[in-house]
């Protein structure tokens, strides 16, 4: 996969940026050859360690916030659901009182 050209060079994905900074951040990696190999230059190389240390910086700031994050919900949309709760409440409590009759008529 020799690539030089820049019209040549194939879009790498986040994973293969991050297999080669593991690769050059090997000890005593030959990092030109493995730049060459993927058609990049060194100051690929320092452009890729950069966004690197900006991700892991930003997951390590937000490591505590696990979970889904929160989301915007519109006002109608939480009314119709509010609603619908509502609704499955009052018909829950009937089904209840129904079979609470009935448990009643055949004692």
């Amino acid at each position: 996969m020799n690539i030089n050209s820049k019209k040549e060079r194939l879009k790498l994905t986040p994973e293969q940026l991050f297999n080669i900074y593991l690769e050059c951040n090997a000890p005593g990696a030959p990092v030109k050859p493995i730049m060459e190999r993927y058609g990049l230059r060194p100051w690929n190389l320092i452009a890729i360690r950069k966004k690197i240390k900006a991700a892991a910086m930003e997951a390590l700031a937000h490591s505590g916030k696990q979970g889904r994050k929160q989301q915007v919900i519109p006002v109608e949309q939480y009314q119709k659901i509010s609603r619908e709760l509502d609704e499955t409440k009052d018909a829950l409590a009937a089904v209840g009182h129904e079979l609470s009759l009935l448990k009643k008529r055949t004692s």
